[in-house]
């Protein structure tokens, strides 16, 4: 893979006139594909055969890249001072995983997906002077998300069913946020067929909006606050595929509208 830009919470290398490139030229590059797998496996008494109990990801993702001052937008090739202080601000941050984004000539695609990471950073230097930098990005899975899909599903006794494709490339479960705008009183039920999981809200009025974080399990609402949680069944809403099956399809006993929004998983290589 060849990159041609990187993003960095939003701001671009770009920008700050910093372009990838390599300092050598090996023939032939290996890199991560992600998504390394590792079984626990029992064998029985008299078989040569394992059998699978249980699997995990291995590791999570890690890459490193090369950058130089683009040499059409800045007055030196070389690095000082003000401008190492200046990276390291930038992309040597110890507050958590950030937002990272890569650019790769000829994918088009690319830019979909972003990884979680931290950044850290070494000098390369020429003849005493710093002429590049080598950047290590570590993420927190072995994958990487494609930027947030949103869903509206309006509701209604005469198309009371929403039908979802979920596009992760992960199987099992995602917890999405839903925005639910209520249309009428009473006890709202919702449900998603294809994993079974059923919301119960008692309580409902027109105009209230609720707020559901499955990912973080909070639920909130624009007239009762925290305390709409004392009429909840506390079953979280989802998102799901199976090896067979990508459809999932919402329904609900009162009119609403719900927006569904999540990131799903993409099997990409860092």
């Amino acid at each position: 893979m060849i990159l041609s830009d990187f993003e960095w919470c939003g701001q671009s290398g770009s920008l700050f006139g910093l372009l990838p490139c390599n300092f050598d030229t090996p023939a032939q590059e290996t890199n991560e594909n992600g998504a390394n797998l590792e079984f626990a496996t029992v064998r029985a008494p008299g078989s040569d055969r394992h059998r699978p109990l249980s699997g995990r990801y291995t590791e999570a993702l890690t890459g490193t890249f090369r950058v130089c001052k683009n040499p059409r937008i800045t007055p030196s090739p070389f690095f000082d001072t003000e401008d190492i202080r200046f990276f390291n601000r930038w992309l040597n941050r110890r507050d958590g995983y950030h937002k990272f984004k890569i650019w790769l000539k000829g994918e088009s695609g690319y830019p979909d997906y972003y990884f979680r990471a931290f950044l850290n950073l070494k000098k390369l230097e020429l003849g005493g002077r710093v002429a590049g930098l080598e950047i290590t990005v570590t993420t927190d899975s072995p994958y990487a998300c494609f930027e947030p899909r949103t869903a509206v599903m309006n509701l209604t006794p005469d198309a009371p069913r929403y039908t979802y494709t979920d596009i992760s490339d992960e199987v099992g479960h995602l917890y999405p946020t839903f925005t639910i705008l209520c249309s009428a009183s009473g006890d709202l039920s919702l449900q998603n067929s294809l994993s079974g999981i059923r919301s119960c809200i008692r309580g409902c009025s027109p105009g209230e909006i609720l707020t559901m974080d499955s990912e973080h399990k909070i639920l909130s609402s624009s007239l009762r606050g925290d305390a709409v949680m004392k009429s909840f069944n506390f079953g979280w809403l989802d998102i799901m595929n199976t090896y067979e099956n990508r459809r999932n399809t919402y329904s609900a006993n009162l009119p609403c509208t719900v927006t569904m929004t999540y990131s799903p998983i993409a099997k990409v290589g860092l």
